[in-house]
């Protein structure tokens, strides 16, 4: 396993392990040592769990300090001996697109090359995310809609991830790879915001903007972590599976327009009864939003700035009103995701602030250092600006 210190690669651990999974869960960690990876681990798993349990769960995990984007020169026995590969790890960062690429793409491929060498390998099961699908989608996506070629992708994130599902299938025909693409991942159905609050943070603050950049009636498609956790173990371990790729949704009968979204938030933290939103143009009206912003947040320091751009870069991602189709999951037995009304009550109840939920979200808008022959003409455009 990758990303076994991130929000669902602990979710996946605290299933497994906290429910009696009697297989080797080998995880690929960055770290100085073998107690280093495991202290990651146990810190990511006390975001589901008290200290003491967390501490007990990850010395089940047997650590192998590494790199995924450079397994292929890694010889640890121990990887040898695997039968499974979840993949999770990645760099989300939505800008700095050389070095999200290198990892998610080149990474991906070295990972892939380490698993030809694993002998008794079963499955290489690699999560990528239905926002391949870009800009221009149509209001129901299948699962082989994408990737595709003219999509119009809005972050360097997602330009990745296409690129390596188009290269596993093209360079790793003889590996057994299946591609899970999560939609939007967004809270945890019973323990809320505490496992993380990413994504989370972006509903709040359009509650709190009371402004939306599409009609109330449009869908979102949102599920969460310890559902695609749950969901992920199955297709990982189920025996045989009808299909090479799924997506892990709320397809259809499980998405939720805004409208309902607001009345969620309505129920679970009072108003006035109407909570009316105000519809706006992302591009015609980002003054309007500017200033809405400074209104309810303030725009003072770098933190609440790098909060507004990346409000107007999901608000874009809000418009998209787009439906991932799930039959191929639900076909295959899997219980359908909990809608984001019925567990939106516990999100909110163990909340931090909005501008501290972002805070613990700001790493995915982080943008690289420029290079050095870069950095003389961008302190020119930041004068200029």
């Amino acid at each position: 396993m990758t990303g076994a210190t991130g929000l669902i690669g602990g979710a996946v651990l605290h299933r497994a392990l906290e429910g009696g999974d009697d297989a080797t869960w080998v995880c690929l960690v960055r770290c100085a040592g073998v107690e280093q990876g495991r202290q990651r681990i146990a810190a990511r798993l006390s975001r589901f769990t008290d200290a003491f349990t967390a501490q007990r769960l990850a010395r089940k995990v047997e650590v192998v300090p590494g790199d995924f984007t450079r397994a292929d020169i890694d010889r640890d026995p121990r990887l040898d001996d695997c039968t499974h590969v979840l993949h999770l790890a990645a760099d989300t960062s939505w800008w700095g697109d050389e070095r999200v690429y290198r990892t998610n793409h080149d990474g991906t491929l070295a990972l892939a090359r380490r698993a030809r060498a694993m002998p008794d390998l079963q499955r290489f099961l690699h999560v990528g995310t239905a926002m391949i699908c870009g800009a221009d989608a149509d209001e129901f996506v299948a699962e082989d809609d994408y990737p595709a070629a003219d999509a119009r992708h809005m972050v360097a994130y997602t330009v990745s991830k296409a690129a390596t599902e188009t290269s596993l299938a093209e360079h790793f025909p003889d590996l057994p790879v299946v591609v899970a693409r999560p939609s939007i991942v967004v809270g945890h159905a019973s323990l809320g915001a505490g496992p993380s609050s990413s994504i989370l943070w972006v509903l709040r603050a359009a509650d709190a903007l009371r402004m939306l950049p599409c009609a109330p009636e449009s869908h979102v498609d949102v599920v969460p972590a310890d559902w695609v956790a749950e969901t992920l173990i199955g297709l990982l371990t189920k025996p045989t599976l009808a299909h090479d790729l799924y997506h892990l949704s709320a397809g259809a009968r499980g998405r939720t327009t805004w409208a309902e979204v607001i009345a969620a938030f309505e129920a679970a933290e009072p108003s006035d009864g109407r909570r009316a939103f105000r519809q706006f143009d992302l591009v015609a009206d980002r003054a309007v939003l500017r200033r809405r912003f400074a209104e309810v947040f303030g725009l003072d320091g770098s933190l609440k700035q790098a909060m507004l751009r990346a409000v107007r870069a999901y608000y874009a991602f809000c418009a998209l009103d787009v439906t991932f189709a799930n039959d191929r999951l639900l076909a295959e037995g899997f219980a359908p995701a909990p809608t984001l009304p019925a567990y939106l009550p516990v999100c909110l109840a163990n909340g931090a602030t909005i501008v501290e939920q972002f805070a613990d979200d700001i790493e995915m808008f982080a943008v690289p250092p420029p290079a050095p022959e870069a950095r003389a003409a961008g302190d020119a455009l930041a004068a200029s600006a």
